[in-house]
């Protein structure tokens, strides 16, 4: 289990809240203590002008992934690591990629590094098979090139399991729209919920696809749409949830599973959305077969490239004095980067190579994405586009900053319950009161260490 630090929630003059820094308990094997033999045999190699051999497992089913790995890591390690000889291993992506990395966990026999997700970091963690990060970290001064400390903070046993560009801590869900459709059928943006329905009705009435989700999984509930839906009634409730002071009885919560099923009646979704995937959903949007898109703004490039008229709308509020404007949700999970095997024979090499590719992916948002990192680069970024900046003003805007309960509060055993419910949500015939009573038991031990 993960041990999570309470969740600070700051107001707009503070450091955005961007991490609760989790780690896996009784990992004894991924303590930053390597034995003085070890790390004198990396060194030596390194001294020696031999090459260090590491193996380093990488998505390569996502394009941001792909142009991080091949048009900055393979480009710059030459002369950023000129001791280190990379063997990559693609492992694709979604169920396959974590298959691959579960049956590397399962073997022990583990890549020298490798990116994971907050949901797979933790399992390999629990293992004892990713090392303890910390002091590799704070010797080389790389804690000091972060403009967000809490991306890089050590939870507070003093163990660091990941390493990561910050990138995520920028990343929002939206809901975008094709300006020209709503034109086309006298459409205002709604500013309520009660005038989003209203707004999918009518597009449905007119057979346009009212809002494209990734329904397989119960993907986009999971993510994001459940927390959007708690946050456009009472955004302190998702607050409370993150902080373990409430539970999915909370009237708002139950509310807000009640808004997503009125979504699922009112026909504001595809027809089979439990069987539509990431790509799917996007493509449904971008050939204009669906008038919104929710999905989160790391698609931001590709939507305005794709659909120049793309414009995103706030998440509607759902009760009267609801700032919609006020709060917003990041992604940010702390253990969303490069983790390090715990019995990599040249430790101090592997650790290196960690921080060089978080330091890759931060050049590449901000140079390709024209996008900020909390790891700072030094790259100045310009030309950002007209709808890039709206975004961005209205993130650093908000004066209450939460983070995703998917990516940073929920445990492997909750994530995996929810996703189940989740999907039945969204066959319209699954009641928030069924949801509700098969997911409390589950959560009463999310925060179990």
């Amino acid at each position: 289990m993960i041990k999570l630090k309470k969740v600070a929630v700051f107001a707009l003059s503070a450091a955005m809240v961007t991490s609760l820094a989790a780690c896996g308990g009784g990992n004894t094997a991924s303590d930053s203590s390597v034995s003085s033999s070890t790390a004198s045999t990396s060194k030596a190699s390194v001294q020696s002008g031999e090459k260090v051999k590491l193996k380093f497992l990488s998505l390569s089913a996502d394009d941001n992934r792909n142009k991080i790995r091949e048009n900055y890591i393979k480009t710059n390690i030459a002369k950023e690591m000129p001791n280190v000889e990379v063997e990559y291993d693609l492992g694709g992506g979604g169920d396959d990629y974590a298959n691959k990395l579960k049956a590397y966990n399962a073997s022990g026999d583990m890549p020298d590094v490798w990116f994971s997700e907050q949901n797979l970091s933790s399992v390999v963690i629990s293992a004892g098979n990713a090392l303890d990060l910390a002091s590799y970290v704070k010797n080389t001064g790389f804690d000091k090139k972060f403009a967000m400390k809490e991306v890089i903070t050590p939870d507070a046993d003093g163990k660091l399991y990941c390493v990561q560009s910050g990138s995520d801590q920028y990343f929002t869900p939206r809901l975008w729209y094709h300006k020209d459709i709503f034109t086309k059928n006298n459409l205002q943006v709604p500013k309520t919920f009660d005038e989003l329905v209203k707004v999918c009705e009518t597009l449905k009435s007119k057979g346009i696809t009212p809002i494209s989700i990734v329904g397989k999984g119960g993907w986009t509930p999971n993510l994001h749409m459940l927390q959007t839906m708690i946050m456009a009634e009472d955004p302190q409730v998702a607050v409370d949830l993150a902080n373990n002071k409430t539970d999915f009885s909370n009237p708002v919560v139950k509310n807000a599973l009640g808004r997503i099923q009125k979504l699922v009646k009112a026909g504001a979704f595809a027809q089979g959305v439990t069987n539509i995937d990431y790509g799917p959903a996007v493509e449904m949007y971008t050939s204009n077969k669906a008038a919104m898109l929710a999905m989160f703004t790391w698609e931001l490039p590709n939507l305005e490239k794709a659909s120049p008229d793309t414009d995103f709308m706030v998440w509607p509020a759902a009760k009267d004095g609801v700032d919609a404007n006020a709060s917003i949700q990041f992604w940010g999970a702390p253990l969303s980067g490069y983790l390090v095997a715990a019995k990599t024979k040249n430790p101090e090499v592997a650790a290196q190579f960690a921080m060089f590719c978080a330091t890759q992916d931060a050049l590449f948002y901000n140079t390709d994405n024209k996008a900020p990192t909390a790891l700072e680069t030094g790259v100045k970024i310009e030309g950002m586009s007209e709808l890039a900046k709206k975004n961005l003003d209205q993130f650093n805007n908000a004066k209450l900053k939460i983070p995703s309960l998917w990516s940073a509060i929920y445990s492997t055993k909750m994530s995996a319950e929810i996703t189940t419910l989740d999907s039945n949500l969204l066959t319209g015939d699954y009641s928030p009161d069924e949801f509700i009573k098969a997911i409390n038991p589950i959560w009463a031990k999310n925060f179990s260490k």
